[in-house]
Order: structure tokens, then sequence, then C-alpha cells
């Protein structure tokens, strides 16, 4: 019997000499962040080339008959010298079905 009451004293010695604490404290924070500003990416359109051809004076004359087309061109030529004075009218397309042809004023 002393022996349990020995170990009894013996582990209450023990236990009272064993001591465990625990420290409550804040976390550290981490380190704000660095917020870099930079510029947004420069962006260039370039815009298409554009040819612009010189205007044409032209003038479309209907025709109707054998000798209509002539007769439509020396009328072209009348206009192109009345209203631009440009000395010739140069056929630019003609639709023998319809009776209607298109010149271009020349110098």
């Amino acid at each position: 019997m002393r022996s349990i009451i020995a170990l009894t004293i013996a582990a209450a010695v023990l236990t009272g000499c064993t001591f465990k604490s625990t420290t409550v404290r804040r976390a550290e924070a981490p380190p704000p962040a660095t917020v870099v500003y930079e510029a947004p990416p420069r962006v260039v359109y370039q815009q298409p080339a554009v040819v612009y051809a010189a205007p044409t004076r032209s003038v479309a004359v209907n025709y109707t008959g054998v000798n209509g087309f002539e007769l439509a061109a020396r009328k072209a030529d009348a206009y192109c010298d009345e209203h631009y004075g440009y000395s010739d009218a140069r056929l630019l397309s003609d639709d023998r079905i319809a009776g209607r042809a298109t010149f271009a004023c020349v110098q």
C-alpha cells in the first residue's frame, strides 16, 4: 500500500512541476500590397489609303434610229464644249438595246 501512496505522491509532484502555457497574440498582418498604376497600352489605328480619281465630267445621251449613235456622239461633243470648254467627248459605255450612250468630256 505504501507503494501505491508513493506512486500517487510522485505522480502529483511530477504533474505539479509540468507547466504548459499558451500565449494569445494577434497574428502579424502581411505587408500592404504595393499598387502600381500603368497607363493602358496605346492603340494606333492606321487609316487605309484612299485614292480618289479625278472626277469625270460625263454626259449621257439617248438615241434611236440608224444614225442615232453618230448623232448622240455629236451632241455629246457640243455639250462638252458648251459646258466645260472641252473639245472632245469619248465613249464610256453604250447600251444599244436601251439606246443610251455615256461620254466623258476630255480636253
